[in-house]
């Protein structure tokens, strides 16, 4: 049985939401409100990140140092290494920015890892932009995850947040901690709760093991 897993970075991979960390370091105060307007529903992911971005004030070296001191889970090297040991494909899934990403990543000592996310560009001097090479018409948020992670093999998803929801209902095994793990319990959906990474590895080798008995989850086409 082949499997492809697609796991989030903000708040999974590390310990912090680095977006949200960012923004309250050195964005403009007008973050908050673009925020505020976004949690009551007036627009979707997407344009929420693409007006905050535009309110980052730091230059990409002190970006690079401030992405050196975030805090990651400790058994992410150890997981992933277990991933290409067992052949699984793993790709890093985030609504979040690729430079942290693979700034974060690199100093973990993960490589070589495809990641799909959001693309922050430098536009000089301490300015900045973001754009979305992977959204989708149909999706509000910057990177729509369930495009991202559809795959012919069966799927796993590892998350914790808002962004992941869709996603893993699309499916046929998840691994869900925080927000994700309790919308899915609210809505009786199954899932398999962790706390660190090193909870993951046990499961490596026998994934079909943890299938659920219900048919597969419905792909998108």
């Amino acid at each position: 049985m082949q499997f492809s897993i697609s796991c989030d970075f903000d708040g999974t991979i590390t310990l912090t939401d680095t977006v949200n960390a960012l923004l309250q370091e050195f964005a403009e105060p007008e973050w908050l409100a673009i925020e505020e307007d976004w949690c009551a529903g007036k627009f979707g992911s997407r344009e929420c990140l693409a007006r905050q971005t535009k309110l980052l004030r730091i230059a990409p070296d002190a970006l690079d140092a401030y992405l050196d001191d975030v805090a990651f889970d400790p058994g992410v090297k150890a997981f992933f290494d277990d991933c290409f040991a067992n052949q699984i494909p793993v790709t890093v899934v985030s609504d979040g920015y690729d430079w942290a990403i693979r700034r974060v990543l690199s100093r973990i000592g993960v490589r070589g890892v495809p990641i799909v996310a959001n693309r922050l560009v430098h536009v000089g001097a301490d300015r900045w932009t973001v754009m979305f090479p992977h959204m989708t018409q149909a999706c509000g948020s910057g990177v729509c995850k369930c495009a991202a992670a559809n795959s012919k093999a069966m799927m796993v998803h590892i998350g914790d947040g808002r962004s992941d929801v869709c996603v893993s209902d699309l499916a046929d095994l998840v691994f869900a901690k925080g927000h994700l793990l309790q919308s899915r319990r609210e809505r009786g959906l199954e899932s398999i709760g962790f706390e660190r990474f090193s909870d993951l590895r046990p499961h490596l080798a026998d994934l079909g093991a943890l299938l659920p008995a219900s048919e597969p989850a419905q792909r998108f086409a």
